[in-house]
């Protein structure tokens, strides 16, 4: 994961000049697709957010964490729901 962004900031080649790929050539030198990538890094984002615990569930499939942060939505809707009744 996080050498695929290395590649889209840039990283150096032979010639000692740092050389930018886009996120697509970057999800390929990694050989995952980019819209896998890109949700990791959008369930990572929400896992910090809500609070995940990364180092605990560090051998864990990105499952878990997607189960985690669709709880954790679930759970503020529903306070933002409760929140306006209450307002009304």
């Amino acid at each position: 994961m996080i050498e695929w962004r290395k590649y889209y900031s840039g990283v150096g080649n032979e010639r000692n000049q740092t050389q930018k790929y886009s996120l697509e050539e970057a999800a390929k030198n990694v050989g995952i697709s980019k819209k896998s990538l890109d949700d990791y890094l959008f369930q990572i984002r929400f896992g910090n957010k809500y609070g995940f615990n990364f180092n605990e569930h560090y051998n864990d499939k990105v499952g878990v964490l997607r189960d985690f942060v669709r709880q954790n939505k679930k759970n503020d809707k529903g306070d933002i729901k409760q929140k306006k009744n209450q307002k009304l």
